[in-house]
């Protein structure tokens, strides 16, 4: 079955060179990393629109904050489906904290039942394309001029596929 995982452009660069999409940390604490077991973080539909306020990272550089948009790089898996489950009843299985549910689904801009999660890597035998995210843009944002730069990109550009 066709799921979608998002990151970012320099991220995508070391997923390239390994291969592999690899687990992360599940989120299941808002307190403690590495709670519950380690995951891929999936949506079962394309993204569009706004990115949401969770998959923006502030990296302060010397002269300004790049803001890098983690939904920027859209990875197309097919993965088989029974292995996949929905991120509230993996939470629930794993006793997560309704209140620390409730934020993430605030900074996500959308209800944990739209996100998926698998508990293994996925190998680039299992990616079907990747494309950037049209909506998408990292932001570079001058520290003593408070100048604003969009770092864009190439509209639906292929960077790979495996059909």
């Amino acid at each position: 079955m066709i799921y979608y995982h998002y990151t970012s452009e320099p991220h995508l660069e070391l997923i390239q060179e390994s291969g592999i999409i690899k687990t992360t940390d599940s989120n299941v604490s808002g307190t403690e990393e590495h709670v519950g077991p380690d995951v891929v973080w999936l949506f079962k539909e394309p993204l569009r629109g706004t990115t949401p306020r969770m998959l923006i990272t502030h990296v302060d550089l010397k002269f300004a904050t790049l803001y890098l948009d983690k939904s920027k790089m859209e990875i197309q898996v097919d993965i088989p489906a029974h292995e996949v489950r929905r991120a509230d009843k993996f939470f629930k299985k794993l006793d997560a904290d309704p209140k620390w549910i409730s934020h993430l689904e605030s900074s996500g801009q959308s209800k944990n039942k739209k996100w998926y999660v698998i508990e293994r890597d996925i190998p680039k035998s299992e990616w079907v394309d990747i494309t950037v995210r049209p909506e998408a843009s990292d932001v570079l944002k001058e520290h003593n001029t408070g100048k604003v730069q969009r770092i864009g990109h190439v509209e639906g550009t292929y960077v790979f596929s495996n059909q």
